[in-house]
């Protein structure tokens, strides 16, 4: 291999990003700190994508359709409003999961809080995630279009944090109410709006 090639595959190499993928099974917490473990003191990955499989995206909406609380799902009918930061990082994810169709077009979707314990700008970020049943049937066996659409603003992720991270380590789930907006000519960025339906923590 000549030196130009060995100098092209180095600049490759430092530009590939380290992307670690997380799936939300029974085993996930380990997973996670497997992750915080391998990384202690060191640059943390550059991305933890969360795989978030089909029968919690099920309980999550069958929580909110029903207006009723499950062991895992702390639903209550409280909607209670709380501002989604960092949407214009996420354009392309939040055009592809609305199909290409104005935020307003769709119904409600609906959405889950996860801390972020690897994040490497901010250990106490929570991202907001959004999910909705696939249009015009399953494509392969996912029936679910999960998408990561923000982060809650700072200090409110601050006194949430732990609290959140509790609850799911006793396999609970904050569940969100999300409106979709945006998409348009007059107004092209997406935008997510979330709404807590759960009393289980306060956001004020």
């Amino acid at each position: 291999m000549s030196l130009r090639d060995k100098l092209v595959n180095s600049i490759k190499d430092l530009n590939k990003k380290d992307i670690r993928t997380i799936t939300f099974d029974s085993d996930w917490q380990e997973s996670m700190e497997s992750l915080r473990q391998e990384f202690a003191g060191k640059k943390a990955p550059d991305s933890v994508q969360l795989n978030v499989p089909d029968e919690l995206c099920e309980e999550i909406c069958l929580a909110l359709e029903t207006h009723s609380e499950s062991p895992r799902i702390l639903y209550s009918e409280t909607k209670i409003p709380i501002n989604n930061v960092g949407e214009s990082f996420r354009q392309n994810e939040l055009n592809e999961f609305c199909g290409g169709l104005a935020g307003e077009a769709l119904d409600w979707v609906y959405g889950f809080l996860m801390p972020e314990i690897l994040n490497p700008f901010d250990k106490t970020a929570v991202a907001i995630y959004a999910l909705k049943k696939k249009s015009g049937g399953a494509q392969g066996h996912e029936k679910f279009d999960v998408v990561h659409a923000g982060y809650l603003e700072k200090d409110i992720a601050k006194k949430v944090h732990k609290k959140v991270l509790s609850h799911l380590g006793k396999d609970q789930y904050i569940p969100l109410l999300i409106r979709m907006t945006g998409g348009t000519k007059e107004k092209p960025n997406y935008g997510a709006f979330p709404y807590v339906m759960s009393s289980a923590i306060k956001f004020e």
